[in-house]
């Protein structure tokens, strides 16, 4: 009788998981409040393999989403995503952990175009231009708090296209965690330009920066006459900047 009974357990299982891994990328959507913030269009494939064509936000849409998850770390009630992002403004693929209240970032790696992306944003005082390359071995953020971050962000090359075309040089950020902010160290790497501060970010999307800008080359025509349009710059032609925000 027992292995009667553990036979037709084991097919309800088996029947139970097929169902469940045929269930529709869609329907997890579906799902959602009707008001949230994040819009996802074109939708296909399954919750394990999946494909979104359009994910838009007050802020910013993006395209061509492609996830797998894992079956194993499910069952167990974690989620570890693989994902990839193909889109005109920003190529992005890497992993994601998550586990009650810990979530992972790993292996993020790709670029993004200042420029694609820009013409997407909202009209800004300041439009930049150039390449953001991206290499972030993890984030790791526990109870909404960074607690460890490591990896870089080079911008090569750094332009700023509004208020005047102006060649910057080279810029790098190393990322670490503090005081469970992400914390990138800002510097430069050749160029024009010199750069030393940090940009503050929480998990909540409030940042702040501080940021030194100095002229290397002063032969490079409009350089210094851009920098009075950023702020005040000292006799040694360096300019202070700081401030505040909401990212998202």
């Amino acid at each position: 009788m027992r292995s009667v009974y553990t036979t037709a357990v084991f097919i309800i299982a088996v029947i139970v998981f097929a169902l469940i891994y045929k269930v529709p990328a869609k329907f997890i959507y579906q799902q959602l409040p009707s008001n949230a913030s994040i819009q996802l269009k074109g939708i296909s494939g399954s919750i394990w393999s999946g494909h979104v064509d359009e994910i838009s936000t007050p802020q910013l849409t993006v395209n061509n989403l492609d996830w797998d998850l894992s079956v194993w770390a499910l069952l167990v009630g974690d989620i570890d995503m693989t994902w990839v992002l193909n889109d005109n403004a920003m190529e992005l693929q890497g992993d994601v952990s998550l586990s009650n209240d810990y979530l992972k970032l790993s292996d993020m790696q790709g670029s993004i175009d200042l420029v694609e992306l820009g013409e997407r944003l909202p009209e800004q005082e300041f439009l930049l231009g150039g390449k953001i390359d991206l290499d972030i071995a993890m984030i790791e953020i526990e109870s909404n708090e960074v607690i460890d971050a490591i990896g870089t962000i080079k911008w090569e090359p750094a332009q700023l296209l509004l208020p005047r075309n102006i060649e910057l040089g080279k810029f790098k950020a190393e990322l670490s965690s503090d005081l469970g902010a992400l914390v990138a160290d800002l510097s430069d790497t050749g160029g024009a330009t010199s750069l030393a501060g940090d940009f503050n970010l929480l998990v909540n999307g409030q940042y702040n920066y501080t940021v030194t800008l100095g002229v290397i080359d002063t032969s490079v025509p409009g350089l210094l006459e851009g920098f009075n349009q950023l702020a005040p710059h000292d006799h040694n032609g360096r300019a202070n900047l700081n401030g505040h925000g909401m990212l998202f």
